[in-house]
């Protein structure tokens, strides 16, 4: 049978080291669960080479011929990256793996193809089946001129590494590990959206004209350049941290979205079992990014042993907020989204705690009610222009605004207000919310914090905050608005606006005050 354009030989190229198939037989297995996924998946039959006999095939001391040389000729090429792999002395790595980059970047096709969703997706698809040594993701990385990105099968428990076997799912694994069904699934849709990016290349009005391509690179060793992300220098590249396993589907959820917005994701495999080497991948990360997410949940995340205290996402968070100190443009955005039928865990409770009480303006916390609302929230803060040092200047603490209902206790609270800060005070009046609407927007930016309250009007405040947010600017707002309401009437316990740069509460009548007093000495202290 043959491959879907006349110019290869095969549709798939796989490359493996042969020690790889001799206990198990994985690869032998591998490719029998590729070849059914891929019924499944995509209507054309595509074919693949995979030398499965070392005696009849190119085993690793045989002399590279124009046998191989035909055979390479593939669309794609799946190396299926072990611990041995990476051996620039051997086979797979000098006459498989380095000469299917150089043929691939020099063809009509290009080594990267434009995906339909608008992304980037390269004719090389690794397969990670081991835990690398660090030196071995380094050499990928400058092989590829870029960020590593694998679909892994790697069984996930402490102190084993080794492949990932279809009977694993079949067994009790441990509560982060992956399921070979779904790891088979996402290596079929990857070689789908490739063959889709090649078809609209081919059939496209410019068919003869190849994308832009980097060159291929010079196999001999060179200085290790550091983490390279591969991206246009304007495109916002977001470290997005590692998660507790109950989030593990929400992240990558979350990837997909910051994708199809034009961001790029770091990093981009599945979490490291090794601390070591979670602490060494969150800082390359880190060093490539121009921004942080963390997405935050009901569990406190697994804990170092060294440190019982700090969970693996505490420490991404850490990181992070040590990156924003020393980089003025880097920002942090904080996605707090427990299962509201479950318990939050005490330690998660404190962390999140600690978050919002070391809020500054390079840090932003978020109780976005879903991934596009945030990342839309990310572009629009990541967009916007720093203000000067003018339009930055406060001519009051406090403004407080309040409707007419709620005189009598707006104004008993901003009584006790005055006496410490320098207070200004807007009383909306019935049928005249939209001048009352186009005032407060123009006093906001002139005020350290904004403060929306409501006891009787809550039918009238939450819509208020939420048309007066989106006019001041949303998340790139100056000024932070404070959301509060009593506690009384109870229905005023089911009112909320979580949106970045918003804190939404509600309080006592005197703890209203005292809010109000603890939100401005936080700002006043991170100025």
């Amino acid at each position: 049978m043959s491959a879907l354009f006349p110019e290869f030989e095969h549709d798939i190229f796989i490359s493996y080291r042969h020690n790889d198939n001799l206990f198990d037989g994985w690869v032998t297995e591998f490719v029998a669960r590729l070849q059914e996924e891929l019924a499944a998946t995509i209507k054309e039959r595509l074919t693949i080479y995979f030398d499965k006999d070392r005696k009849e095939g190119l085993g690793d001391s045989h002399q590279v011929g124009q046998s191989l040389a035909h055979r390479l000729r593939s669309f794609i090429l799946i190396p299926l990256i072990s611990q041995t792999y990476c051996d620039t002395e051997r086979f797979s790595w000098q006459h498989e793996f380095l000469p299917f980059l150089q043929q691939a970047s020099a063809d009509r096709l290009g080594l990267s193809l434009r995906l339909p969703n608008g992304n980037f997706g390269s004719r090389i698809l690794p397969v990670r089946i081991h835990n690398l040594d660090a030196d071995d993701v380094k050499l990928l990385e400058r092989s590829l001129n870029g960020q590593l990105r694998t679909i892994d099968f790697v069984y996930q428990d402490l102190g084993v590494n080794r492949p990932l076997r279809p009977k694993d799912d079949e067994l009790p694994r441990p509560a982060d590990g992956l399921l070979y069904r779904n790891q088979i699934n996402k290596v079929a849709n990857a070689i789908k959206e490739l063959v889709a990016a090649s078809k609209l290349l081919v059939h496209s009005p410019a068919a003869g004209a190849r994308l832009p391509q980097a060159s291929a690179p010079d196999p001999s060793p060179k200085p290790d350049p550091g983490p390279a992300t591969g991206t246009n220098p304007t495109q916002p590249v977001v470290f997005l941290a590692w998660a507790s396993k109950e989030l593990a589907a929400r992240r990558e959820e979350l990837a997909l979205v910051c994708a199809k917005a034009g961001m790029h994701v770091v990093p981009t495999t599945d979490c490291p079992l090794s601390e070591d080497e979670f602490r060494t991948r969150t800082r390359e990360a880190l060093a490539a990014a121009t921004c942080a997410l963390h997405l935050l949940g009901n569990e406190f995340g697994r804990r170092f042993e060294d440190d019982e205290d700090c969970s693996f996402p505490m420490f991404a968070y850490q990181e992070a907020r040590r990156e924003a100190a020393d980089a003025p443009a880097f920002r942090q955005f904080v996605w707090y989204c427990p299962d509201e039928a479950l318990a939050v865990k005490p330690a998660q409770k404190d962390f999140v705690n600690t978050i919002r009480n070391e809020l500054t303006e390079r840090c932003i916390f978020t109780n976005a009610p879903n991934a596009m609302q945030l990342v839309e929230d990310m572009r629009s803060t990541l967009g916007r222009v720093a203000p000067s040092v003018q339009t930055a200047e406060k001519e009051t603490d406090i403004f407080f605004v309040f409707n007419e209902l709620d005189s009598e206790e707006a104004n008993q609270i901003t009584d006790r207000l005055s006496e410490e800060f320098p207070l200004e005070m807007l009383t909306i009046e019935p049928d005249s919310e939209d001048l009352y609407k186009d005032i407060t927007v123009r006093s906001i930016p002139k005020s350290k914090l904004a403060v929306v309250y409501f006891k009787h009007g809550g039918d009238w405040a939450l819509p208020f905050v939420k048309q007066v947010w989106r006019l001041v600017g949303g998340a790139g707002s100056t000024t932070p608005i404070l959301f509060v309401g009593e506690d009384e009437p109870v229905q005023n316990r089911m009112r909320g606006f979580k949106a970045p740069r918003v804190i939404s509460c509600i309080k006592s009548h005197l703890g209203v005050s005292a809010e109000v007093r603890r939100v401005l000495e936080h700002i006043n202290t991170n100025a």
